[in-house]
């Protein structure tokens, strides 16, 4: 029983917080988070700080994950009213 309560608090608390930090660094650093996804994954090409193409790419990323956290969370406060 215990175990159902922790994991029903990680979905609706801890997952929400990791998507909107992951949105906001997406956000304010697309350049840093794309030499990290290419270092460890290598999905994304090598970019530099002037190719704005890709840097506009993360940042809409960025900012549709920081919409879904938002909406998720605004979805979990109704449920719990």
């Amino acid at each position: 029983m215990a175990y159902r309560i922790l994991a029903g608090i990680l979905l609706y608390l801890v997952l929400p917080v990791i998507w909107l930090a992951l949105g906001t660094f997406m956000i304010l650093k697309p350049v840093r988070f794309a030499h990290f996804i290419h270092e460890n994954f290598v999905l994304l090409p090598q970019i530099s700080q002037r190719d704005r193409g890709w840097k506009l790419v993360i940042r809409i990323g960025g900012a549709a994950l920081f919409a879904f956290a938002v909406r998720f969370i605004w979805k979990a406060a109704q449920l719990l009213r």
